[in-house]
C-alpha cells in the first residue's frame, strides 16, 4: 500500500517518535537488526562509495559533481556551511567582515559595498601539500591571492575548455576582456596574462580580484583578497562555498588527471587514486583548520553498477559508514520501514534518523542535442554519421520537440525514484517540472522562485491549478493543445510535414511499421540494475505510439567513464543530466543553458552556432540547415539575451524572480528547448549511519555536503531514544543560530568560541 508523497513527508517526522519495534525482522541474506546495533565502528575511518572516477585534479577545469565529492575535502573554498546553513569562512576568516563592519547583528564574513558588487576578505595561511602529505609550497604572503589568479588564467583561456569559465566571465569585472585576449592568442594572451595578475589594466580598469589592505587583529596580520563584480549580488557569499574561485597551485597544470602529480590544500590530502579502484584521503596535518579535522581517514570505494539497494547492504555487511533509505530501495524500504501505511507510525527498525537531503534542489532533464558531434566524427563509419544528422536536423523543430515533450510519460521513468511512495494510476510523486530546483531561492515573504514559474504556465495556458508545476504533477503529457494551440496529432502531422518537407533521412526499425528517424540515448552501465530497466520502459511505451515518425534508441555505454566522456562531448541525441545548485539564485541554474553555459557541448549549441563579423549567431554546418534553424536560433540566443537583461539590471528578488521565470518558462514550455524530468530525493530522507547526527552541511548550494571536516563519527548506532534527543537539541540550536548569528560557535574556524 503506498500513500501519497505530501503524506509521506509528514509522517516521517511521526517516525521519529514511535516506539522501536522488535529488533528480530531479518531479510534472508542481510545482516540481522541486533548484528547492525550491536556492531563497533572505528571512528577515525569514514568509508562511503563513488561511481565515477574524478576527471581531473584542478577545480578550475571540472564541475562534475562527483569530483566534488572528493575535492570538498581535499582542495579548500573561500566559504563553507554548517550544520545550521549558516556560512563561515574556511579559506577566509569567519569574522573579519562583522569586525570590519563593527556590528554584532551583521550575518556576512566579507565586507562587501552597498551595492553588493565588491567584497573584501581576510585569508588564513594556506600550504600546498602531496600525496605524502609533505608541504611543497610553504605558506607565505599573498599566497591565496596567487592560486585564485592561477585559476582564473587558466579558466578564461579557452584553450583549456573549462567546464566553469562562464561563472568567471558572469561575474568578475574584466573577466570577459581576459578571455577574448586568451582567444586571440598571441601577444594578446600575454596581455590577459598581465592583466589579471595585475601588471596592465585595460581602459584604466584592472582585474577583478585584487589585492587588498592587510588585517591587524589581536597580533596577527592578515592579506586580504578583493573581489569586483559585474553585477550586484547579495547572493555572491553561496557561490564562495563553491570551488570555481578557489585557488589552484599553478596556471598549466592543464586537466591533472594524474592524483600523484596534483598538490591538496584542503583538510585532507589524497594518499591514492587509483582507476576504478579506493581512494583514500589523509588527515592533511598541514592545514590550517587541522584542530577541528577530526575524521583520520576517509575511504571511497568503487562501486560499478551502484544502486540504493546496493548501498545499503555494503552497510549492512560493515562495508561503508552509512547508507540513506531511499524510495527506490523497495526491499529495504519494508524491511526498514514496513509495509503499509500503519508502518510510518511504527517502523521496523528504530536506530534511523531523519535529515534534509542535499539532493532536494537537484533537477534532472533530457537534454536535446541540436548538432550531434558524430556528424563529424569519421571514426563512427558513414552510416551513424548520417542518422546522427538526420536526428539533429529533426530536433531544430519545435513541433518535434513539443511533440515528444507532450507524448513521453516520464512518469514511467520517475517511478523509479517513487515506487514506495506513489498512489496507483498517479503521476510520480518525484516528477519535476521546472529546471530550477526547489529551494534554491526564496523571495521576501518566503515564497519560492519556481511558484514564479508555475505563475507564468498558469498565465500562459490558463490553468486553474494553484501550483500547476509543483512536484509530483505531469504538465506535459497530453497538454499539447494548452502549451502549444495543437493537439497531439496534429503535432504529430506537422513533425511528418517537417521530415518529408526537409528531406530528412527515415530507416526502417525492427519490430515496428513505416519508417522513423532515430534519436539516441545513451545509458549509464552503473544503472542497469536500477534506473535503466525504467528508461526503457519510458521509451518502448514512446516508441509503441502508432504511426509515431520518431524512434528512441537506447544504448547502454560499456563503462561509466565512456557514458560520462560521449555525453560531454555530445556524441547523442538525447542525453540524461542533472544539475544542482552552485549558489542560492536561479541564475545558477539558468545561467547553464545559455549559448555560452556548460550545456553548449551536451545540447550542441556550440557546434550549431558561431558568431559572424558583426557578432551574430549564425549556422556553423550549412549540412544542419532546415525551415526551423532561424526559429530555433532566435529561441536560444532570444533566451540568452532575456536571461541576462534580468540577471544583470534586475536586483529586487520579485522581480528578478519574474523575469527569470518568463525566460525559464520560454525555455521549456514555449520552445521545449529541453525537457525537465524528475528529483531523485525526498525532501525529508531517514538515514542510517555512524556519523554523529546533526554536525554535517545539508546544504545544496555549494559543496559542503560533502565535507567531513568538523564532522564527528559514533561507536555505534544509537537508539530511537537518543536520536529523537538529538534531534529536538538540533531543532533548538537552529533555532537559536538563526536568532543570533554568533550562538553555537564550536570549530576551529571561529575565532571566538561561543555555547
Amino acid at each position: 500500500m503506498s500513500v501519497w508523497y505530501k503524506k509521506t513527508l509528514g509522517i516521517l517526522g511521526l517516525g521519529l517518535a514511535a516506539t522501536m519495534v522488535s529488533s528480530s525482522v531479518v531479510s534472508c541474506g542481510a545482516a540481522s537488526f541486533d548484528a547492525i546495533l550491536n556492531r563497533v565502528w572505528d571512528t577515525s575511518v569514514y568509508r562511503a562509495n563513488y561511481t565515477l572516477n574524478v576527471s581531473s585534479w584542478n577545480t578550475a577545469h571540472s564541475m562534475q559533481a562527483e569530483d566534488s565529492r572528493i575535492w570538498s575535502n581535499t582542495y579548500d573554498t573561500f566559504l563553507s556551511t554548517d550544520q545550521y546553513g549558516r556560512i563561515y569562512g574556511s579559506l577566509a576568516v569567519s569574522e573579519y567582515g562583522q569586525q570590519i563592519a563593527n556590528d554584532e547583528k551583521y550575518q556576512y564574513v566579507g565586507n562587501h559595498s552597498p551595492d553588493s558588487k565588491e567584497w573584501t576578505y581576510a585569508v588564513r595561511e594556506m600550504n600546498w601539500v602531496d600525496t605524502r602529505g609533505n608541504i611543497v609550497i610553504q605558506n607565505r604572503e599573498n599566497i591565496v591571492l596567487e592560486g585564485v589568479l592561477n585559476a582564473a588564467i587558466y579558466a578564461l583561456n579557452p584553450n583549456n575548455n573549462s567546464d566553469v569559465s562562464e561563472l568567471w566571465v558572469s561575474f568578475i569585472e574584466g573577466a570577459e576582456e581576459a578571455q577574448n585576449l586568451f582567444r586571440e592568442g598571441g601577444e594578446s594572451a600575454a596581455k590577459a596574462r598581465r592583466f589579471i595578475l595585475g601588471e596592465e589594466t585595460i581602459d584604466g580598469r584592472h582585474f577583478g580580484i585584487t589585492k587588498g589592505t592587510k588585517w591587524d587583529n589581536d597580533g596577527k596580520t592578515y592579506d586580504t583578497i578583493k573581489f569586483n563584480l559585474t553585477k550586484s549580488a547579495p547572493y555572491f557569499e553561496s557561490l564562495l562555498t563553491y570551488s570555481v574561485f578557489s585557488p589552484i597551485y599553478g596556471d598549466n597544470i592543464g586537466v591533472a588527471n594524474d592524483y600523484t602529480k596534483a598538490l591538496f590544500n584542503g583538510a585532507y590530502y589524497v594518499q591514492q587514486a587509483p582507476q576504478n579502484g579506493k581512494i583514500i584521503l589523509k588527515k592533511n596535518e598541514n592545514y590550517a583548520l587541522k584542530d577541528s579535522t577530526n575524521i583520520e581517514t576517509l575511504e571511497y570505494n568503487y562501486l560499478d553498477g551502484g544502486s540504493a539497494a546496493k548501498e545499503r547492504t555494503l552497510f549492512e555487511s560493515g562495508s561503508t559508514s552509512f547508507f540513506e533509505l531511499k524510495s527506490d530501495d523497495l526491499k529495504g524500504w519494508n524491511r526498514y520501514i514496513g509495509k503499509g501505511e500503519e508502518s510510518y507510525e511504527n517502523p521496523n527498525f528504530g536506530s534511523q534518523y531523519q535529515v534534509d537531503s542535499p539532493d532536494k534542489s537537484a533537477s534532472f532533464m533530457m537534454v536535446y542535442n541540436y548538432s550531434n558531434a558524430n556528424i563529424t566524427n569519421g571514426a563512427v563509419g558513414k552510416a551513424e554519421q548520417e542518422r546522427a544528422l538526420s536526428a539533429s536536423r529533426l530536433l531544430q523543430s519545435k513541433d518535434a520537440r513539443a511533440y515528444i515533450s507532450t507524448t513521453i510519460d516520464r512518469t514511467e521513468m520517475a517511478r523509479y525514484f517513487s515506487k514506495t511512495i506513489d498512489e496507483p494510476g498517479n503521476p510520480s510523486q518525484m516528477l519535476r517540472n521546472t529546471y530550477t530546483g526547489v529551494g534554491v531561492a526564496q523571495d521576501g515573504s518566503g515564497v519560492d522562485y519556481t511558484n514564479y514559474v508555475g505563475d507564468i504556465y498558469k498565465e500562459k495556458t490558463g490553468s486553474v491549478d494553484e501550483n500547476p508545476l509543483a512536484d509530483g504533477k505531469d504538465p506535459y503529457k497530453g497538454k499539447g493543445q494548452e502549451l502549444t494551440k495543437k493537439s497531439q496529432e496534429q503535432l504529430r502531422l506537422d513533425t511528418v510535414k517537417f521530415i518529408q518537407d526537409n528531406n530528412i533521412k527515415t530507416q526502417k526499425v525492427k519490430g515496428y511499421n513505416g519508417e522513423r528517424v532515430v534519436l539516441k540515448l545513451i545509458l549509464s552501465p552503473s544503472n542497469n540494475t536500477g534506473m535503466n530497466p525504467y528508461i526503457n520502459l519510458m521509451m518502448k511505451s514512446f516508441n509503441s505510439i502508432s504511426n509515431n515518425p520518431i524512434y528512441i534508441q537506447t544504448q547502454t555505454m560499456s563503462s561509466t567513464d565512456e557514458y560520462r566522456t560521449e555525453g560531454s562531448k555530445g556524441s547523442t541525441d538525447l542525453f540524461m543530466s542533472g544539475w544542482s545548485p552552485d549558489y542560492k539564485d536561479p541564475s545558477s541554474f539558468l545561467e547553464t543553458i545559455t549559448l555560452t553555459g556548460p550545456y553548449r557541448g551536451y545540447n550542441g549549441t556550440s557546434r550549431l552556432l558561431k558568431t559572424d563579423s558583426s557578432g551574430e549567431y549564425v549556422l556553423a554546418n550549412e549540412s544542419l540547415r532546415t525551415t526551423a534553424t532561424k526559429e530555433l536560433t532566435e529561441a536560444f540566443v532570444g533566451y540568452s539575451e532575456g536571461y541576462k537583461t534580468a540577471d544583470t539590471e534586475k536586483t529586487v528578488p520579485e522581480e528578478r524572480y519574474k523575469a527569470f521565470a518568463e525566460q525559464e518558462y520560454n525555455f521549456f514550455y514555449e520552445n521545449f528547448l529541453a525537457l525537465p524530468i524528475y528529483t531523485r530525493a525526498m525532501p525529508k530522507v531517514w538515514q542510517v549511519s555512524y556519523l554523529t547526527p546533526y554536525t554535517k552541511s545539508v546544504e545544496a548550494f555549494g559543496t559542503a555536503q560533502f565535507k567531513l571536516y568538523n564532522v564527528l563519527m559514533d561507536r555505534q548506532l544509537r537508539s530511537r531514544e537518543e536520536y529523537q534527543k538529538a534531534l529536538e537539541e538540533f531543532i533548538k540550536r537552529d533555532e537559536e543560530v538563526k536568532a543570533d548569528w554568533n550562538t553555537h560557535r564550536d570549530a576551529a574556524h571561529w575565532r571566538k568560541k561561543t555555547n
